[in-house]
């Protein structure tokens, strides 16, 4: 028998952050589809194939953390196209009902441009 000083821990090693973790996703398991891990892990800058030689699965930290970016980037996508639309519909410079923003207040607006607006 060998000396437990020498004993390796067993586990997987992670895709995104690369620490040896026991608990571990496969990326092509239901439960990562499920998750939607691949399509979340596509707005990283890195090349994913199923055939490649680097880790397959990915911890439940960096799977939290893919999480939070996801829905970042999600949010912004969001915001990004109503403000879009907002300034299409504003070629008179009015805020029609139909507009998403027509009542709400932008902070950067300066109080005396929200008073002339109201009146």
């Amino acid at each position: 028998m060998g000396s437990t000083a020498k004993a390796i821990m067993t586990g997987f090693i992670c895709r995104l952050c690369s620490n040896q973790k026991k608990i571990v996703i496969h990326l092509y398991t239901q439960r990562a589809k499920k998750l939607e891990l691949l399509k979340k892990i596509k707005l990283l800058p890195l090349d994913l194939t199923r055939y490649d030689n680097l880790p397959k699965t990915i911890c439940e930290e960096c799977i939290n953390r893919l999480e939070i970016q996801y829905n970042m980037i999600q949010r912004i996508r969001k915001s990004h196209a109503i403000h879009r639309r907002h300034r299409m519909y504003h070629s008179n410079g009015r805020c029609p009902v139909e507009c998403p923003l027509r009542g709400t207040v932008d902070p950067s607006w300066p109080e005396m441009a929200l008073e002339e607006s109201s009146v």
